[in-house]
């Protein structure tokens, strides 16, 4: 298992208020404190604003620049509008932990007992650019961007990333009923000491030892989750992901589940396109990949069977030397049964079927 959370405990940084003024190659923008953003989120909390459709109160951060030298702490039954808002991150270290949003949960919260009902929607987030901007790239640490842990009925939605560092674009740990819609996650900055695979924009992970932000490091899967309608490509200064979607922590009897990939757009990935591992009731559908060096890849982990994986209607093309279309199942005691594997654009001299893969009665597993 990788351990990312060296960065994961300490009190809060110092808030940062105001003009900053020029440093560096370039003049930096009047940056309006994070802080106001977080009061904003303490307000809907407390009751302040009016509510969306699903009985959300909106936190509509006003159009600026905004930077932020700690988590901004989003609450339950919150939605944080930050549609004309871009937002940029000056974290320190040490003493923070390093994502730039996390849902409120408190240490004893296991499962998916802490409060959802919670929304993002719109905003561009940065967490390296204050760092390039005064030419000190190198000083920024490994970064998430939104983080969601032990909590239900998360949704991200219209949402712009650019260039992370190391780690993800969103996180969903321990989430049950998570969607990730529209959004555009533009460009990765990749840790030279891990490798490639375990860069997911999206990445589905268990709350376990030395992954879970808050909480219990219980090991809770996601589950009933929707990634569709979003875009994964390189920035422009950056490089693609390692993968658009994935996993690369999992343990026996703690299996992701309902698990829907459908109509995304990913090119330029340094790995799998679109993954899951250790998921049950897969579907991926609809989407288009382009230029990566992998394609679409299921996985099981040892002594665990999986069962119910549907890939359908997917167009995958300019394929690097990994597999196009794969699953894999020649782990001990992991068959993957009830595969269905049709109408899929894709070369099938790079489609490949691993181990003890059981299609489904009556269908069939393309190209095989």
């Amino acid at each position: 298992m990788i351990n990312r959370r060296a960065f994961l405990g300490g009190a809060a940084g110092v808030a940062v208020a105001g003009t900053l003024g020029a440093a560096g190659p370039t003049a930096l923008p009047d940056y309006v404190s994070g802080s106001v953003i977080q009061r904003l989120l303490d307000a809907a909390r407390d009751g302040a604003g009016t509510t969306d459709a699903a009985g959300r109160r909106i936190a509509k951060v006003p159009k600026g620049t905004y930077l932020l030298t700690r988590p901004l702490i989003i609450h339950g039954g919150t939605h944080l509008d930050a549609t004309e808002a871009r937002i940029v991150a000056r974290f320190p270290a040490t003493g923070v932990k390093h994502t730039m949003l996390l849902n409120s949960v408190a240490d004893t919260t296991g499962g998916y007992s802490g409060r959802g009902n919670i929304a993002v929607t719109g905003g561009s987030w940065d967490p390296v650019w204050d760092f390039v901007q005064r030419g000190v790239l190198s000083q920024a640490p490994a970064m998430n961007v939104l983080t969601f842990v032990h909590t239900s009925d998360v949704l991200v939605r219209n949402v712009t990333i650019w260039n992370v560092k190391w780690w993800h674009a969103i996180e969903l740990n321990a989430v049950r009923r998570g969607t990730v819609s529209g959004c555009a996650l533009k460009g990765w900055i990749a840790d030279p000491g891990v490798g490639l695979w375990h860069g997911e924009a999206v990445q589905l992970d268990l709350a376990a030892e030395g992954t879970a932000w808050a909480g219990l490091e219980d090991r809770t899967p996601c589950r009933d989750i929707l990634l569709t309608g979003n875009v994964c490509d390189t920035s422009g200064s950056q490089a693609g992901w390692g993968q658009f979607t994935g996993s690369h922590t999992a343990y026996a009897g703690h299996v992701h589940a309902n698990v829907r990939i459908e109509n995304n757009t990913v090119a330029n990935t340094r790995w799998d396109a679109i993954g899951t591992l250790n998921a049950k009731n897969v579907r991926i559908t609809g989407n288009t990949v382009t230029g990566c060096a992998g394609g679409i890849y299921v996985k099981s982990i040892q002594n665990q069977p999986l069962a119910t994986v549907e890939i359908t209607g997917n167009r995958v093309s300019g394929i690097g030397d990994r597999d196009a279309l794969a699953i894999r199942a020649d782990a001990a005691g992991a068959p993957i049964t009830d595969v269905v594997v049709d109408g899929n654009t894709v070369n099938c001299a790079k489609v490949r079927y691993y181990g003890a893969v059981t299609p489904r009665a009556g269908a069939v597993l393309q190209c095989r």
